[in-house]
């Protein structure tokens, strides 16, 4: 059922003819008022096109971006990137931490939608969003960044090519020696999170490789980011395993810790800057011109071979 002027009212606590006002801007309103109002239309998600033009007559100037983990290297670089090229354009960003659920997520989207932010960056969407689609709705020109090949058109997304990247990593463990496979997952769940190991099954299953479960004796495993690849070498090394004498690890995204000379990962490079800072120019121009960016990029993930994948250990 559309929502209607008198649903705003309601909301606000205030006439229906205050409402018109503040959607054509025909009268003066107390400005408290009026934030009252405009936050009433943003959590009803009342949108014929005036109330977009109403809006827009009151940009703020600033940008929402969307994580599921501020602590996550990659995540915390591509937001560095994304402050710093919004902040070249005179935008504040407001960043919104989801933990990875739905609820809070969406509680976190209304809550910008409220303070009327110009444009909103997801990093990640959690398992069964649906906010991104609400914030289209709304109006609200949304960029994607690291994933998003598969979802709402009107979105713009930044992307890595996850088939691709999986079929090199995998070429690359068999050309090793390996027939013995296994992936590993992270905790959090994401929108589209299986992707990738869905490639790295395609990928394996495209070699007549075997894929077995993590308790099954792999000799090499995949991980899906570089996060649970250290986690994981560092429980199977306190366990006595060697890397990659015993097993082979390979990660996802090329943190700077996977660089570390104590961990030295083999993992597909991404760059987090550089996906970050796309994603806010071309926002940032889809706001300027007043539509949604509905622009999609591929990029190339690119294998960077270090120390913890080996041939592996015949018996």
């Amino acid at each position: 059922m559309a929502v209607t002027l008198n649903d705003v009212a309601r909301r606000a606590g205030v006439s229906k003819s205050t409402v018109s006002n503040v959607v054509r801007g025909a009268t003066p309103v107390a400005p408290v008022t009026r934030r009252r109002v405009e936050a009433a239309i943003s959590e009803l998600g009342y949108r014929p096109n005036e109330v977009a033009r109403a809006l827009k007559q009151h940009a703020t100037r600033t940008l929402g971006l969307v994580i599921t983990d501020t602590v996550n290297p990659f995540a915390a670089t591509l937001a560095q990137a994304v402050v710093r090229r919004a902040r070249r354009d005179g935008y504040a960003v407001l960043i919104a931490d989801t933990d990875g659920d739905a609820e809070i997520e969406a509680a976190q989207c209304r809550a910008l939608a409220a303070r009327r932010v110009d444009g909103v960056i997801f990093a990640a969407l959690a398992e069964d969003s649906t906010s991104l689609g609400d914030l289209l709705d709304r109006g609200v020109p949304t960029m994607l960044a690291s994933f998003g090949g598969s979802l709402d058109r009107r979105a713009g997304a930044i992307d890595i090519d996850e088939e691709e990247a999986m079929e090199r990593v995998i070429a690359y463990l068999a050309q090793l020696g390996h027939e013995r496979f296994a992936f590993a997952r992270q905790h959090a769940r994401e929108a589209e999170v299986d992707r990738r190991p869905q490639a790295f099954s395609d990928a394996v299953r495209r070699r007549e490789l075997e894929e077995v479960g993590l308790g099954d004796e792999p000799t090499a495993i995949c991980c899906m980011n570089d996060g649970v690849a250290i986690e994981l070498m560092d429980s199977l090394e306190r366990r006595g395993r060697r890397i990659p004498a015993d097993v082979s690890i390979t990660g996802f995204d090329d943190v700077p810790l996977a660089s570390h000379n104590r961990i030295r990962l083999t993992t597909v490079r991404q760059d987090a800057a550089a996906m970050g800072a796309r994603a806010a120019e071309l926002l940032l121009t889809a706001m300027q011109e007043g539509r949604h960016v509905e622009r999609r990029e591929l990029l190339r993930g690119e294998l960077i071979v270090r120390d913890s994948t080996g041939p592996p250990r015949r018996p």
